[in-house]
């Protein structure tokens, strides 16, 4: 089996290169419109100039798997501002995606929280922009639809029932080729392992599991109990996962700065052991890029796992 490690939005190896810098709609209301149309695509230009820096040192550290940064494009989505992601930085995009074919990379997003599909209308519309965004920066990039946009199923609105058939209602409004990279995760204060894995059985869509979520928020089945059904809402694409560790007892549900092997490890053992050909580990640590690293060498400790490249395994 193979095990592809990654890491989320930035690496700390690389010095003073951040690729969600901002640019306020305050900031933009206060000027010209074109110059704060400008300013805008220019810190974009200087955001989409560090997400190439950071593919090429994950090339270079054999990192193959990696999750973009939402924030871009500022104010990509704003109703006074609606960037055209793929007209606009259609080259960078472009160099972008050649790169991540050429190196084998698989890439992702997650809007964030407040991407709701089974809110009001406003909210739901609000949502279908935000992934038109998320998934235009993908399609741009040339790559297809295993390189996915990952949500949670949303609120519960004082009833998880009719929240969750909300969902189901509205998932219509969301355009084909945006449903076609979109993955649903268990969250950790609401929808369960079970919970999320029934709405995406039901819409046959793929299933994110994060550990770290199922043990704040446990499902009746154990995720290891659940692997055939997960494992098999991803249909031909490579199951993806999410790992991260409890920052404290007192935090369990903050992200601690590194992941502790023993909890991923009996989890890609019941992989291997169910016949998956390949698994990629999503790593969400407060030391990015060298918690990832960190956790592929202590991995390749585990005796039968070998380390064929910085973060990716054998098993």
């Amino acid at each position: 089996m193979e095990i592809r490690l990654g890491y989320v939005s930035t690496a700390l190896a690389i010095f003073n290169n951040t690729p969600s810098s901002t640019f306020t709609y305050k900031r933009f209301a206060e000027l010209p419109r074109e110059e704060a149309m400008e300013r805008v695509i220019a810190v974009a230009r200087g955001n989409l100039e560090a997400t190439r820096r950071i593919l090429y040192y994950n090339a270079a550290h054999g990192v193959r798997l990696f999750r973009l940064s939402s924030a871009l494009v500022p104010l990509a989505t704003h109703p006074d501002v609606e960037l055209d992601v793929r007209e606009l930085f259609g080259e960078e995009l472009a160099a972008l995606g050649a790169f991540a074919r050429r190196e084998g990379m698989r890439l992702s997003m997650h809007p964030n929280q407040f991407t709701l599909l089974n809110g009001s209308d406003k909210i739901v519309a609000a949502a279908v922009r935000d992934l038109e965004y998320h998934a235009g920066l993908l399609e741009g990039m040339g790559l297809g639809d295993e390189h996915v946009v990952n949500i949670h199923i949303g609120g519960v609105y004082g009833d998880k029932a009719s929240a969750i058939e909300r969902l189901h209602e509205k998932l219509p409004d969301v355009p084909e080729r945006i449903r076609a990279r979109l993955t649903f995760e268990n969250d950790d204060k609401t929808y369960t392992l079970e919970e999320t894995l029934a709405v995406c059985e039901r819409e046959g869509l793929p299933m994110m599991l994060d550990l770290h979520h199922d043990a704040c928020n446990p499902s009746s089945s154990s995720p290891l109990d659940a692997l055939p059904r997960i494992a098999a809402t991803w249909g031909r694409r490579p199951m993806k996962i999410h790992v991260s560790s409890p920052k404290s007892e007192k935090e369990f549900r903050a992200h601690a700065d590194d992941v502790e092997p023993g909890p991923v490890a009996d989890f890609l053992r019941g992989c291997r052991e169910a016949g998956l050909p390949r698994i990629d580990v999503m790593v969400e640590a407060k030391r990015k890029d060298l918690a990832c690293l960190r956790l592929a060498a202590e991995l390749a400790g585990i005796r039968g796992v070998k380390r064929v490249d910085g973060a990716v395994l054998r098993w």
